[in-house]
């Protein structure tokens, strides 16, 4: 959002680009078949996240990117208090 901030498009859109190859990643890694209901949440959330992302930069709107990285920081918690024989 810092560059979004500044008017930098260049930044803001390079960011927005790794961020959605991110949550790509993650929502490629997902099991749908052993994840069950729990997998197909995250993959709506990943899909709205990534909508979300698409049109924060059509418009330029700060508040969709801080959302997303609102998101993108849950997940991130989840998974550093998962213990580490529970990740795959």
């Amino acid at each position: 959002t810092g560059a979004a901030k500044r008017g930098d498009k260049a930044a803001k859109g390079s960011a927005i680009t790794r961020t959605i190859d991110i949550i790509d990643s993650l929502r490629a890694m997902l099991d749908h078949e052993a994840g069950g209901e729990i997998s197909a949440n995250l993959e709506a959330l990943y899909s709205y996240m990534i909508r979300r992302l698409v049109e924060a930069n059509i418009n330029d709107d700060v508040g969709m990117m801080n959302e997303v990285g609102k998101l993108v920081m849950e997940i991130k918690s989840g998974w550093d208090n998962m213990p580490l024989d529970a990740r795959r």
